[in-house]
């Protein structure tokens, strides 16, 4: 899951701006403003400060105040704060937010320039009308908690900020003000289902609820950009729970949004499609697939593991093997793509199996957990693989089995399909 980034510098700027805006405010209009007409109460004009420097000063003192004046007014404005992936640090843009979608937002900046900011882009919003209603600081008190939180490096202080984060969360939306903002009330109850999942990452027996959380909100707000991120992250739960079917049906969801990207559709319809053949619906998955096989160009590098993972539906059902080996083995071939090569690799272990060709099989589960081990749903399949066959001829050695078993179970690989399956067997033995 992609976590929520820190913009720490940004949001202590804004706040010192608040804070000597506020305190310039009232001078400018008792003093300076006065001193510039050259009449004040008191005798007071410009000719109080008889030098230079003095009168130097002043003007300074007024121009900046003028400038954070000016900084003040455009808190009113909304703020999207944007991360696309590759990028270290949030570029903020401000302006007036003209529609909001599974999609994105699409903001008029303050130049007059139209974006469309895609949903998974999306780092933060400050939204002007929840800015006025309660202030600045008020605001970002659930945000600047949950970035703290999530720098954490000790899981207590971790899960101790959360807990922190989510109760302003709760606070903030219990505000009459806010709750009567419609994108406002949305973008909080987004943040109360997002930290009550992170929360679940740190202690199991919270997943349920984060599930309840999660499903509320996609009933509730389907039409905004936190829905994208908020069926991602149920999908992820689910499918650490085990509940593959559930997860199939979220990213179909999730893939038949509208307005959302292409690429995030295909992402959905694929992943979907794989949980699937998880859960051993194979004329349900291939349909699918053969769905999103025809729908993309003929030159489109996913396509190839749209056949990978028919073939994987053949070989789980030991329907027609024939000619695999050559197909995966082209496929190799022609990609340098390391997810790809993982898959087919993976493919070709799951073949040689099938064939009862356990020591071809075992060298290409360890072509992934040596060289393609990126993916870690691939990585973990491999090694519950080679440690099956460590403890059947021609190796016959259980202490290396036991070795790739105790790898399973580490924090790596928690919420994989064959870290479950590895201690279901465990209890089975």
């Amino acid at each position: 899951m992609k976590r929520f980034s820190s913009r720490p510098y940004t949001l202590h700027l804004l706040v010192a701006q608040l804070c000597l805006a506020t305190l310039l405010r009232k001078t400018l209009f008792r003093l300076c403003l006065p001193l510039l007409a050259g009449k004040t109460r008191n005798r007071v004009s410009w000719t109080a400060f008889p030098n230079r420097v003095g009168q130097r000063g002043m003007l300074s003192f007024v121009l900046a105040g003028f400038a954070l004046l000016d900084a003040a007014a455009l808190w009113a404005r909304d703020i999207v704060y944007v991360r696309p992936p590759g990028q270290k640090k949030d570029e903020v843009i401000s302006g007036t937010i003209q529609e909001e979608t599974p999609a994105g937002i699409k903001l008029k900046t303050d130049k007059g320039e139209v974006k469309n900011i895609p949903a998974l882009h999306i780092r933060a919003v400050d939204y002007g009308a929840g800015v006025d209603a309660v202030g600045r600081v008020d605001y970002h008190s659930g945000d600047a908690k949950l970035e703290r939180a999530l720098l954490e490096t000790t899981a207590k202080k971790k899960a101790e900020g959360l807990e922190s984060a989510l109760l302003a969360f709760r606070d903030l939306d219990a505000n009459g003000q806010l709750r009567s903002i419609v994108s406002v009330h949305r973008y909080l109850q987004y943040r109360i289902a997002q930290t009550t999942a992170l929360l679940a990452q740190e202690d199991l027996s919270r997943r349920d609820a984060a599930l309840a959380a999660l499903n509320d909100y996609k009933t509730a707000f389907a039409d905004g950009w936190e829905i994208v991120p908020a069926l991602q992250l149920l999908a992820s739960i689910q499918e650490e729970k085990g509940d593959t079917e559930g997860a199939s049906k979220t990213y179909a969801q999730l893939a038949g949004l509208p307005g959302i990207a292409p690429a995030m559709k295909l992402q959905g319809q694929l992943k979907g499609a794989r949980l699937l053949l998880r859960a051993r619906k194979f004329h349900e998955a291939e349909a699918k697939l053969k769905q999103v096989e025809a729908a993309l160009p003929v030159d489109d590098p996913q396509r190839a593991f749209v056949e990978v993972y028919l073939i994987q539906s053949r070989i789980a059902q030991k329907s027609d093997l024939n000619g695999i080996d050559k197909k995966l083995e082209q496929l190799l071939r022609t990609s340098n793509d390391g997810a790809l090569r993982a898959l087919a690799h993976n493919a070709l272990g799951d073949y040689y199996r099938a064939k009862g060709d356990n020591a071809q099989a075992f060298w290409e589960y360890c072509k992934v957990d040596m060289l393609y081990n990126q993916d870690k749903e691939e990585h973990a399949k491999a090694l519950y693989y080679l440690a099956q066959l460590f403890d059947k001829p021609p190796r016959n050695d259980r202490d290396r089995a036991e070795e790739f078993r105790t790898r399973l179970k580490s924090p790596q690989f928690d919420g994989t399909l064959y870290q479950r399956l590895a201690a279901a067997k465990k209890t089975e033995d």
